[in-house]
C-alpha cells in the first residue's frame, strides 16, 4: 500500500474510529487530537512526497479515475491541514462540548475530506471532495455554533451550493466539448479550444471565487465566521478559504492561463476592493471576533491580488501568504476565542485594561497581531513583500494603492489591542483566569511557524519555485497566444 493511500485513509479511519470509542470528556479529546496528529507524522516521516500519487480507474467508462497526486504545491496546502486540524481540536473546550463524539468525527472527516481535495487530479474526484467538505462545515456551525448559528449555516450553504452547482456544469461541458476527460493533466492541452471555453473559465473562477471569498461574493463570511464555535471558525478562516485559492491556483491558472491573464485587470481592481472594504469594515466593528472575520477577508483578497499579478515574484507570495494567512488567522481567531470564554462577551470597549489581569494572553495576542499587520521578521511581512514587489514591476501606482492597506491593518488591529489590553483598568472578575502551560502549548506551533517563515522562509519558497516555473510557461503561451 502506498505512503500516499495511507495518508489519504487515516483520517476516515480515526473519524470512524472515534465513533465507537466508549469514553468522553476529556480523554476522547486526547484521543481525537492524536489521531488527527497522524497526518501530520506521516507527511514528516514520509519525505519525499512529491511525485507520489494514485491512479486507479474508477468508472472506466466515463473515464474518471481516482487519481490522487502530491507536487509542491499539495504539499504546502496538506501541512497547512495536517497542522491546523489538530489545533482546531485542542482549540475546543471538552467540558462544555454536546455530542462530542460528533463534533470530533466531523472534524476528522473534514481533515481526510482536504487531503482528498489538495491531492486529487480528476476533475471529478476533485468536485466530490470541494462538495463534500461542506458537510462537515454545516453541522458544526449548526450543533455548535451561537445564537443565530442557523441563518448563518443556510446563508454559507446556498453561497457554497450556487458556486459548485455552475462549476460541476462547467466540468461537464469541459468533458463534452472535447476533451473526453476528466484527467487534469489530459485537460491542460485541449480546455482553451472550445467553443465555451471563456465561459466554463468564468464558471470555474466564480465557484472558487465564493469559496476564498474574492469581493464582492463574501456575503457567507462574516456571520458564518461569527457563529461558528472557536474550532470551525479555524477551519473556515484558516483552510476553507484557501481550497478556493487551491482551486484558482489548479483549475484556473493551469487550464485557462490565457483567459486569467486578460483578465487579470479587471480581478486585480475587484481584489484591491476587497482588501480595503474588508479593513474599513474592520475598523468599524465592536466586536473583536466580527472584526477578525472582516480581517481576514482582507487579507484573503490581499492573496488573491497576487494570484491575478502575471509575475513570478507577485505569485510566490501570493502562494506563501496562503500559508501565513492560515496559520495566522488560525491564531488570532484561538486567542479570540480565548479571550471571549474568559469575558463572556465579545465587545470592543466594555471591558478594558486586560493586560493588568491577564498579560500572558495579552502578549501572545499582541504577537499574532503583529504578525497578522506584517511586521518583519513574521511571516506575513515576506509574503506581502512579494507581492506588492511583483505589482510594483507591473504598476507602482496600484503597488502604492495596495500598500496603503497595511496601515490599515495597523490601525484596527492596534485600536482593539488598545481598547481591549492597554486602556485604563477598568473592573475586574474573580473568574478571570489567564493562559495556563496547556494553553501555550497549543499556540506555540504556531509561534514557532510564524517566526520560523518570518526569519527563514527559504524552504518554502523552494517548494514554491517549480510551481513558478509552470506560471512562467503558461505565461510564455498566453503571450504567444
Amino acid at each position: 500500500m502506498s505512503s500516499l493511500l495511507i495518508l489519504f485513509l487515516i483520517p476516515f479511519i480515526s473519524a470512524f474510529l472515534v465513533l465507537l470509542l466508549p469514553f468522553s470528556g476529556r480523554p476522547l479529546k486526547i484521543a481525537s487530537v492524536l489521531l488527527s496528529l497522524l497526518p501530520l507524522s506521516i507527511l514528516i516521516a514520509g519525505y519525499p512526497w512529491i511525485g507520489s500519487q494514485i491512479n486507479y480507474p474508477w468508472l472506466p467508462a466515463a473515464s474518471i479515475a481516482f487519481h490522487l497526486s502530491i507536487d509542491s504545491l499539495s504539499l504546502i496546502f496538506l501541512f497547512l491541514t495536517a497542522i491546523l486540524i489538530p489545533v482546531s481540536l485542542f482549540a475546543t473546550n471538552s467540558n462544555t462540548l454536546t455530542h462530542p463524539h460528533l463534533f470530533y468525527f466531523l472534524t476528522l472527516l473534514l481533515e481526510g475530506l482536504l487531503i482528498g481535495f489538495f491531492t486529487a487530479r480528476d476533475l471529478v474526484v476533485f468536485t466530490l471532495f470541494f462538495e463534500a467538505m461542506l458537510i462537515p462545515l454545516y453541522f458544526i456551525i449548526t450543533l455548535w455554533g451561537g445564537p443565530q448559528r442557523y441563518q448563518a449555516a443556510f446563508k454559507f450553504l446556498i453561497y457554497m451550493i450556487a458556486g459548485s452547482a455552475l462549476m460541476v456544469a462547467a466540468i461537464l461541458a469541459l468533458y463534452f466539448g472535447g476533451g473526453n476527460s476528466f484527467d487534469l493533466d489530459t485537460l491542460t492541452q485541449t480546455a482553451t479550444s472550445g467553443p465555451y471555453a471563456i465561459w466554463i473559465f468564468a464558471i470555474f473562477l466564480l465557484a472558487f471565487a465564493v469559496k476564498t471569498p474574492l469581493f464582492p461574493f463574501h456575503g457567507w463570511l462574516p456571520d458564518a465566521y461569527m457563529e461558528a464555535p472557536t474550532a470551525g471558525t479555524i477551519q473556515l478562516s484558516a483552510l476553507l478559504s484557501k481550497a478556493g485559492i487551491y482551486g484558482i491556483l489548479r483549475i484556473v491558472i493551469e487550464l485557462f492561463p490565457t483567459f486569467l491573464r486578460d483578465w487579470s485587470p479587471w480581478l486585480l481592481g475587484l481584489s484591491i476592493a476587497g482588501v480595503f472594504y474588508g479593513g474599513l469594515s474592520a475598523w468599524m466593528q465592536k466586536d473583536f471576533k466580527r472584526l477578525i472575520a472582516y480581517s481576514s477577508l482582507s487579507h484573503v483578497n490581499f492573496i488573491l491580488a497576487g494570484l491575478f499579478i502575471w509575475l513570478p515574484p507577485a505569485h510566490s507570495g501570493a502562494v506563501l501568504q496562503a500559508l501565513n494567512h492560515g496559520i495566522t488567522i488560525a491564531a488570532l481567531f484561538l486567542v479570540a476565542g480565548w479571550l471571549e470564554e474568559r469575558l463572556g462577551s465579545r465587545a470592543i470597549g466594555q471591558v478594558s485594561g486586560l493586560c493588568k489581569f491577564l498579560p500572558h494572553l495579552c502578549w501572545l495576542t499582541l504577537f499574532f497581531v503583529l504578525s497578522n499587520v506584517g511586521l518583519p521578521g513574521t511571516n506575513n511581512f515576506v509574503g506581502e513583500l512579494l507581492i506588492l514587489f511583483g505589482l510594483f514591476r507591473e504598476d507602482p501606482w496600484k503597488a502604492a494603492i495596495l500598500a496603503l492597506s497595511i496601515i490599515l491593518s495597523v490601525i484596527y488591529m492596534l485600536r482593539w489591542m488598545q481598547k481591549v489590553y492597554f486602556e485604563a483598568p477598568g473592573f475586574f472578575q474573580d473568574s478571570w483566569v489567564d493562559i495556563r502551560a496547556r494553553e501555550f502549548a497549543i499556540a506555540l506551533p504556531l509561534v514557532v511557524l510564524i517566526l520560523w517563515v518570518g526569519i527563514y522562509p527559504t524552504p518554502v519558497l523552494n517548494l514554491i519555485k517549480s510551481q513558478d516555473k509552470t506560471m512562467q510557461q503558461d505565461k510564455t503561451m498566453a503571450i504567444k497566444v
